[in-house]
């Protein structure tokens, strides 16, 4: 069964709107005999007349007076869409995906002033691990990521958004690492995580059993119980409430990997929208 085509509702609607073939016609610039063979293919696939014919006037049946009321909203709609974009404001859905130290601390001060500029623009975002944002830029499923960067990938391209330095969290009593000491730190796909590690491992100051919490207060209740250490993004700490830091020993240590933060985006190239939240990102707050 062929399928309906708009071009077939245009000239069905023309037809009612002017109220005969020819005038149809010239309103739709084209020859009366193409408006004629649509509306018999449009019957002919409804499987119902339409009009009923009279020499050379038209007349709407019932079942067509139901048809147009249908027809014309679908007909207006598609007229509305060719001028979706003529005003000149950016207009879209523009889809991001972010680690969840960027959505905590970084994008806050700056979504707003974007969606401000851009009142035309729907916002997706989405808090995911590193690995998996990667994936799904190359599958086109985000049309932007705020992941761990530069990106070295030729299919993709990044720019410099922030910098996350990485802090060891200790009980308030100890200033130094013990070896075998428990740990307690976020989800496996996290990238901090995988650092931390690496950084115990080198040191030596490893072995002790690691916790995963996908919680960074009930990891720092932990850690001021006594019961181990953790290692948490700079930027976390600063959310958390200054009382509840007060109770740990925060330690930079300079040969502990932090994270540059990159904006990275598929080649050929970031669309107008993404370009317009990327420099939205590179402003100072």
């Amino acid at each position: 069964m062929n399928p309906l085509r708009l071009a077939q509702l245009e000239m069905f609607c023309a037809v009612v709107e002017t109220g005969t073939v020819v005038a149809a016609s010239r309103m739709l610039n084209c020859v009366a005999s193409n408006v004629t063979a649509r509306l018999r293919e449009l019957e002919q696939l409804l499987g119902q007349d339409l009009f009923t014919r009279e020499k050379n006037r038209l007349f709407l049946t019932p079942e067509g007076r139901l048809f147009h009321q249908r027809a014309k909203a679908v007909v207006d709609q598609a007229r509305g869409l060719t001028d979706l974009f003529s005003e000149g404001s950016p207009k879209g859905v523009l889809t991001v995906g972010a680690l969840d130290v960027a959505l905590k601390t970084y994008l806050p001060d700056r979504v707003p002033r974007f969606l401000a500029s851009a009142p035309g623009v729907e916002i997706r975002m989405l808090i995911r691990p590193t690995d998996k944002l990667e994936r799904m830029l190359m599958d086109g499923e985000i049309d932007l990521a705020l992941t761990d960067g530069p990106i070295e990938h030729p299919m993709m391209s990044s720019a410099f958004a922030f910098r996350e330095r990485l802090a060891i969290v200790l009980p308030k009593n100890q200033d130094i690492l013990r070896s075998g000491q428990a740990v307690f730190l976020f989800n496996t796909d996290c990238l901090y995580r995988r650092y931390f590690e690496a950084w115990l491992e080198q040191g030596g100051v490893g072995g002790g059993l690691i916790h995963t919490i996908e919680s960074y207060d009930v990891i720092l209740a932990c850690v001021e119980a006594g019961l181990g250490i953790s290692c948490i993004p700079q930027s976390v700490l600063s959310t958390l409430q200054a009382k509840r830091c007060e109770q740990v020993n925060v330690l930079y240590p300079e040969d502990l990997q932090g994270s540059d933060i990159y904006a990275v985006w598929r080649e050929p190239g970031l669309g107008p929208l993404g370009q317009m939240f990327v420099k939205s990102l590179q402003v100072l707050i």
